[in-house]
Formats: C-alpha cells, sequence, structure tokens
C-alpha cells in the first residue's frame, strides 16, 4: 500500500512539473531563429545595456520605469526591474536584430535572450516589470509579448498594482481614457479624450486603421500607451498633451460587461 501511495506521489508530482513548464513556456518567448552572443559591458536599466564592444542596446517592445542616474528619484519599480535583468545574466546575452537596426539616439534596438532562448522582455513583462510597446516594423513576439504581460496583469503583480488613470507627464504613459471626438487632416486621425490629452494615429501608421474603426471608437472607452508630450503650441482650442500611437495593439477597445 505504501509503494502505491509513493508511485500516486511521484505521478502527482511529474504532472505538476509539467504544468508548471507549460505555463512558464506560455508566459516566455523563445526565438525562432538563431541569436548571436555578445558580451556585455555594464547594465543601465531594466531595458537598456551596453556591449563590451562599444553597442548600446535597447530592448524591443519593452518599456521599464526609468531610473534616474542624476538625482536618484526612480519611477517605481526601476530598480527592481534593473536586478532583475541583472539575475537573468551572467556576462553574456544573446541577440537577434530589428528590422529597424537602430533609434534616433543611435542605440542598436535588438531582441534579446538569455541562454535557453528565452526572450528577456517576455520575463520582465511577465514579472509585472515592463509595459509592452508595438513600434513597426519591430513586431516580431508581439502576440507572445501581450501573453507575457497579461499573465502580470491578472496576477495584478508590480506595475499592475497601480492605477491606469490618466497623468499630465511627459514620456511614457498607459492610460485608460474616453474618446470624445474624431477628426483626420495632414497630420494623422487625432481623437480627442475626456482628459488634457489628444491621441495621434501619425500619416506613416494610417494603414493599420481602417476609418470606419477609428470612428467607431468615438464615445468609446480605450487604453492607450505610448509616449506623450506638451504641446509648444498654447493655443487653448488644443489639448495640452499629445501621445501618438503606431500600432492598433497600442490602443485598445475596453469591452463594457
Amino acid at each position: 500500500m505504501k509503494v502505491i501511495l509513493l508511485k500516486k506521489r511521484q505521478v502527482f508530482l511529474a504532472l505538476f512539473l509539467f504544468l508548471s513548464f507549460a505555463v512558464l513556456a506560455e508566459e516566455s518567448c523563445t526565438a525562432v531563429e538563431s541569436f548571436e552572443k555578445a558580451k556585455i559591458k555594464r547594465i543601465v536599466d531594466g531595458d537598456t545595456l551596453h556591449l563590451e564592444d562599444g553597442r548600446k542596446v535597447r530592448f524591443v517592445g519593452l518599456n521599464t520605469p526609468e531610473l534616474d542616474h542624476k538625482n536618484g528619484r526612480h519611477d517605481p519599480y526601476a530598480e527592481e526591474a534593473t536586478d532583475f535583468l541583472r539575475s537573468l545574466l551572467d556576462q553574456f546575452v544573446y541577440i537577434q536584430t530589428s528590422k529597424s537596426g537602430r533609434d534616433r539616439y543611435g542605440r542598436y534596438l535588438y531582441y534579446l535572450f538569455d541562454e535557453n532562448g528565452v526572450s528577456l522582455t517576455s520575463q520582465l513583462l511577465a514579472e509585472g516589470l515592463g509595459y509592452r510597446i508595438a513600434v513597426p516594423p519591430d513586431l516580431e513576439y508581439q502576440s507572445c509579448f501581450q501573453q507575457a504581460e497579461e499573465l502580470a496583469r491578472q496576477s495584478e503583480k508590480r506595475l499592475w498594482k497601480h492605477s491606469l488613470q490618466w497623468q499630465p507627464k511627459a514620456g511614457f504613459a498607459i492610460s485608460r481614457v474616453t474618446i470624445t471626438s474624431v477628426t483626420r487632416n495632414r497630420g494623422g486621425w487625432w481623437l480627442e479624450t475626456d482628459q488634457g490629452l489628444v491621441i495621434n494615429l501619425p500619416p506613416n501608421a494610417m494603414d493599420y486603421w481602417l476609418a470606419q474603426k477609428v470612428f467607431y471608437l468615438e464615445g468609446k472607452e480605450v487604453e492607450v500607451r505610448g509616449w506623450q508630450h506638451q504641446r509648444k503650441n498654447r493655443n487653448t482650442e488644443f489639448k495640452s498633451w499629445v501621445l501618438s500611437v503606431r500600432h492598433p495593439n497600442d490602443l485598445q477597445l475596453i469591452e463594457q460587461r
């Protein structure tokens, strides 16, 4: 009888381990192509690092809380995101190039993986230590990043413990707002909101949206994410803050229940 119980326990343990690995596989993205091994010089923060050969690298598809290296006024979880990244890596990182190559600051835009070929972005997202972002043409692994982020959201991990109320603050933002009007001109689509914010779908991103779907958003609540800035033109007819969105993944309709 004792032997039978032991075997049952072993079966349950094996099943538990199998399910655990299955969950891990769902929340993590594995490399679909070959990658390059590179030596790390310094980890700057949760989404930026320097390689020994001089390349400055910015993660694709991820934005983590900002470290204030000058004054020490860090965003919530910025230090934790940096420490978590550091814990995943030893001296090396594995990289895949993006279609964009570099950003406007000259940093290389790469997809990064650990020695097992698991995406570092997906691991940070699953821990609630960053937000997914979609910037064409670099859209590889987007569906997997969404799944990883959704796991953290459902568990209310770290960043997802906080309200998504809009804040008038420069930099990356994720907020829930209601679209009050929709217009279009040479500058793209302009979605006015019930806050001091207007959402811009720029001309170079117009192909991602059908006109009827954009107009449908009027009067609807949406979740929007991206980098926002304050207008230099202080014309009171316009909203003070602008947030540009380049892909539909970053402007989601909130379904009413």
